[in-house]
């Protein structure tokens, strides 16, 4: 059987702003590489075709000259988030500039997560599948200790996500989980940790409503686009139907400067063991 064509793609247009500087770049490892390369070479060993990378303005030089110590230039290609305005528009617009540079199915995820080696493995069998996925995790492992974070809590019904709330400033709290509201949440309630599995018809519908979106709102200065909630739409208006799949929990992330050195020090750990010292020519 033909396999389907798989790219990855990652967000690294952010500004860091919780973690003050550009967290996309730091580095990891005895090679010094960035979070999102250990998801690359992931994808690589699962299958995959390529990788994009949209990333800000000023930053393609030094992605490039990381990229290029490893892979050959047909497996990667740096896009741009331009923008009109000093904050970015949101990671539904970063995700439009791939539209028309990829018809196939994508794995999307962010520059500053870590997902585990499981997650391309497990979105390129679903791409073979035809279908467009959630990969999921359980929240309590993914709170940060060094501060309250945003994460999308997904309702599901019959294996497939029927609704997906953006829930803002969540963190342990007199042993509970509570959200801005209070609101309780238990430690396994499933979330998205922005990992999708997504088609490249799926690119066409994104670009309309980003279009719409800038339109609409071409002078604020900070409001901004979620792929989140467009999903969210999407599944309402039932235009989109999203499998979820629960991944184990072995994400991790750099949402603060504090992060950072627990972060390495789990690279550190994985080095070795399921990833090389250095990694090999992708061609």
């Amino acid at each position: 059987m033909q396999t389907t064509e798989t790219a990855l793609v990652i967000l690294a247009g952010g500004l860091g702003s919780r973690f003050g500087g550009a967290k996309q770049i730091q580095p990891f490892g005895a090679e010094g590489h960035f979070l999102f390369e250990y998801a690359c070479y992931d994808a690589m060993q699962a299958g995959f075709k390529k990788v994009f990378v949209i990333v800000k303005s000023g930053m393609e030089p030094v992605v490039q000259t990381q990229l290029a110590k490893w892979m050959s230039a047909d497996r990667f290609e740096i896009l741009t988030q331009e923008q009109t305005r000093s904050k970015p528009w949101g990671t539904a617009h970063a995700l439009h500039f791939l539209y028309g540079k990829w018809s196939g199915s994508f794995l999307v995820l962010n520059a500053d997560d870590y997902y585990g080696p499981q997650i391309c493995q497990r979105a390129f069998q679903l791409a073979q599948d035809g279908v467009a996925a959630a990969l999921v995790y359980e929240l309590g492992p993914t709170l940060s200790p060094n501060g309250p974070v945003a994460r999308g809590l997904c309702q599901i019904h019959d294996d497939y996500l029927s609704s997906i709330e953006e829930v803002l400033k969540i963190q342990y709290k007199d042993g509970h989980i509570i959200d801005e509201q209070n609101r309780i949440w238990a430690p396994d309630h499933l979330i998205s940790m922005n990992a999708w599995l997504l088609s490249g018809s799926f690119l066409s519908l994104l670009s309309e409503r980003v279009k719409a979106f800038l339109e609409d709102n071409s002078d604020h200065e900070t409001i901004e686009i979620y792929l989140p909630k467009v999903l969210n739409e999407m599944i309402a208006g039932h235009q989109l139907r999203i499998k979820v799949a629960a991944m184990p929990a072995n994400w991790f992330g750099i949402t603060y400067a504090a992060d950072l050195d627990v972060a390495q020090q789990k690279i550190a750990a994985l080095e070795g063991q399921h990833y090389p010292i250095q990694f090999p020519t992708w061609i």
